[in-house]
């Protein structure tokens, strides 16, 4: 991996939720990245120099721009700024690609692919990948929401399973009510009939909770089924 230090340009800004937003970025050069990639991103707040990884939630066939999903954390000093301060146009220094579990590992024909709240863009990427190479052909995707309204990527992962026959994907809420059409509790709950024998599990999001659905999944005893997973704090 030929990791680059270099500049990139926010040339665009979307509000996913109310705690959730997309940030592309235009490359001074490509990066070369691949789905499940992360880049470290430097900004001087109050006069110091900070960094952050954001994992790359954009379609790797794409390198002249990347997306990062950000999550507003109220402990976070760079997240808070970004929701704090207009950064359209701003060109900021970069480093990357980073990261260990990328898509191209994913030999299988089964993928079995768990986001967790903003973790939908990295899935959402993964997932772009392994149906554009042909590397799987039988696909679950599955997302842990907190409430309806932060389901991020909907219509993007319906629409993948509307257009592929083989791409299944399961949406689980924890706050809803019981009249709701969605899946309720957590993506570990609802995982008792999926086959992970000669899969590939990739997981996003919070580290307590892709440990839990690993831990849940080990518990069934697979055959040849190989972990990834992209944890944040």
């Amino acid at each position: 991996m030929n990791i680059k230090k270099t500049t990139a340009t926010i040339t665009k800004i979307v509000d996913l939720s109310k705690t959730a937003r997309e940030y592309t970025f235009a490359t001074s050069e490509p990066l070369d990245f691949i789905a499940g990639n992360f880049v470290n991103v430097f900004m001087e707040i109050n006069g110091e120099k900070i960094r952050r990884a954001f994992s790359m939630s954009s379609s790797d066939s794409e390198q002249g721009s990347f997306i990062i999903s950000v999550r507003l954390s109220l402990n976070g000093v760079m997240t808070s700024f970004m929701w704090e301060n207009d950064l359209m146009g701003k060109t900021l220094e970069i480093m990357g690609p980073l990261g260990l579990n990328t898509a191209d590992k994913m030999q299988n024909s089964k993928a079995r692919l768990f986001a967790y709240g903003v973790g939908a863009g990295v899935i959402k990427s993964v997932l772009d990948h392994v149906i554009r190479k042909g590397i799987a052909t039988d696909i679950v995707v599955m997302t842990g929401s907190r409430s309806e309204d932060e389901i991020l990527h909907k219509e993007y992962f319906d629409a993948m399973a509307t257009e592929y026959p083989y791409v299944e994907v399961r949406h689980v809420v924890s706050q809803t009510s019981e009249e709701s059409s969605f899946r309720q509790g957590y993506i570990q709950d609802h995982i008792d009939n999926i086959d992970f024998n000669n899969a590939d599990v990739y997981a996003c999001g919070q580290t307590v909770a892709c440990d839990t659905l690993v831990e849940k999944i080990k518990a069934k005893s697979p055959e040849n089924c190989h972990f990834f997973i992209e944890a944040f704090h």
